[in-house]
């Protein structure tokens, strides 16, 4: 009788690095640590410099050469932190895919965590993506609040409609399974504003999006973050360089609709398509069109903050320039 030969499924974190010496051994142990604690898989570390100009490189290759499960595939500049996980996300070949910043702190059982929702919500070859809450940490790890999802009143469960116009999956606390990879690494995701928010798209009109309640990272703070948590206000907002900058980003939305609905126009439902096409079509007719849009609810935010100021980026001045 032939014995049936079980594959042991795989994960790979993807670390994107550059200029991190500082605090890169914290999070690449941390990393290490929940592959201790967890049995029956093979695990990876894929990292990609974009060519640091401190310890950085120094540091990852160290680690590739004493222990195997860390690869440093490459050093030469990517472009930026977008192009330097595409590049990651281009390589990777796992069962289940992890993304993760060189400046955080893993807690030790957040992948086992992941893992346990994976086999919960997992059926056929559906897409999946998941994401947790945050610890929102100071340079020294001391926590400044212990719910990210509460300091910044995010959408923990956002339509398809929402994620065109705002993203709420923080890529640093996401994972995705083989299906959605494969969807991803087939598409323009190299054009889309970052790869967590166009990730999280696919995932929401192909498959699933499930949210972990649990801060599961020490979400550190300091000054070089390329992205963090950041309080905001109606004042701020008002501010006349953060309101271009705004304007600017709302435009990048369209410009991710479109590309969005280029790459997956035959494939994606109606109503799914229908939103899109009402999404890019708004920015070229009419102030009331608009209007109508937010007021139905088909092009909104979540919180009454961020709607405020929404209201009048998208409503008063799409397409418009401050003087």
């Amino acid at each position: 009788m032939a014995m049936t030969m079980i594959k042991t499924k795989t994960i790979q974190v993807l670390l994107a690095a550059y200029n991190g010496a500082e605090f890169l051994n914290e999070q690449i142990n941390s990393v290490l640590l929940n592959f201790d604690k967890l049995s029956g898989f093979d695990c990876q570390l894929l990292i990609s410099d974009d060519k640091s100009s401190d310890d950085t490189s120094s540091i990852l290759s160290d680690y590739s050469e004493k222990d195997s499960r860390v690869r440093f595939l490459d050093g030469n500049r990517k472009g930026g932190v977008k192009d330097n996980f595409n590049f990651l996300i281009m390589a990777a070949t796992a069962d289940y895919i992890f993304f993760c910043d060189q400046d955080d702190l893993w807690l030790p059982n957040k992948i086992s965590i992941f893992i346990s929702k994976f086999n919960e919500v997992e059926t056929s070859d559906l897409p999946i993506l998941l994401h947790s809450d945050l610890c929102v940490s100071d340079k020294n790890l001391s926590p400044i609040n212990v719910s990210m999802f509460a300091y910044q009143k995010i959408n923990k469960d956002p339509t398809f409609s929402d994620l065109i116009v705002s993203n709420s999956v923080t890529g640093c606390v996401m994972a995705i399974n083989k299906s959605l990879l494969t969807i991803v690494q087939g598409c323009n995701v190299s054009k889309s504003i970052m790869h967590d928010w166009y990730i999280a798209l696919i995932a929401s009109a192909f498959g699933k999006i499930h949210f972990i309640p649990s801060a599961l990272i020490l979400y550190r703070q300091h000054g070089n973050n390329q992205v963090g948590a950041k309080s905001f206000s109606i004042k701020d907002g008002l501010n006349k360089n953060i309101f271009e900058k705004s304007l600017k980003s709302l435009t990048s939305t369209k410009k991710q609709a479109e590309i969005f609905l280029a790459d997956f126009d035959i494939d994606i439902s109606d109503s799914h398509r229908c939103a899109l096409e009402s999404y890019i079509g708004s920015f070229n007719k009419s102030f009331f069109n608009r209007l109508h849009l937010f007021i139905t609810g088909r092009v909104r935010k979540y919180g009454y903050t961020r709607n405020i100021m929404f209201l009048l980026m998208y409503v008063f001045f799409c397409g418009k320039k401050i003087r």
